[in-house]
């Protein structure tokens, strides 16, 4: 036989080749599929199981939450123990993928509008930007607002970020409850 073989010209040794390959492989996995037996069900076990029901999408309203962040004077950096305050708005965005935020910027008084309006951007500018950021929000859910000089706290202290989620009607796979504070 192998005298045989090596008379064989090249397109018929690779089909036979190919055949011998096929073959083993097939025998190969008729042996992985060896049949499994499943022992009979216990009297006390139900004979079927049905699956459980798929999740059913919740239209579920949550309420507005505000929150006031305050800067140094002439200053737009985050400082940690305002960042703290962010954080609940910024998991409340990410557990709802439906609803946004609206960050207002202010400035303290000074006599040059345009230095009051580039202030107030920065500072509501760092607090969007740390929220896309650290928590993955997409940009198009905050809405950035410069205000400016205008509209001072009864506190006197205008070097501020006011956050603003608004009411709104989400998506949920889970029954709201009363007791979530985002």
């Amino acid at each position: 036989m192998l005298l045989h073989f090596r008379r064989v010209s090249g397109i018929y040794r690779y089909f036979i080749i190919l055949s011998g390959v096929l073959f083993f492989t097939a025998c190969a996995t008729q042996q992985e599929k060896a049949p499994t037996v499943t022992p009979p069900a216990s009297s006390t076990e139900a004979q079927t199981t049905e699956p459980p029901p798929p999740p059913q999408v919740i239209l579920t309203e949550i309420p507005e939450v505000r929150e006031t962040v305050y800067f140094d004077s002439g200053s737009f950096e985050l400082s940690q123990k305002e960042q703290l305050k962010i954080d609940p708005i910024a998991v409340r965005l990410r557990r709802h993928p439906d609803s946004n935020v609206i960050v207002i910027g202010h400035s303290s008084e000074s006599d040059n509008e345009e230095d009051n309006m580039a202030l107030s951007y920065e500072r509501a500018f760092s607090v969007a930007i740390y929220i896309a950021s650290v928590y993955g929000i997409a940009e198009e859910r905050i809405q950035v607002v410069a205000q400016g000089q205008g509209d001072p706290t009864t506190s006197g202290s205008n070097s501020r970020v006011e956050l603003i989620s608004p009411e709104t009607v989400v998506r949920t796979l889970e029954a709201s409850t009363n007791s979530d504070s985002f």
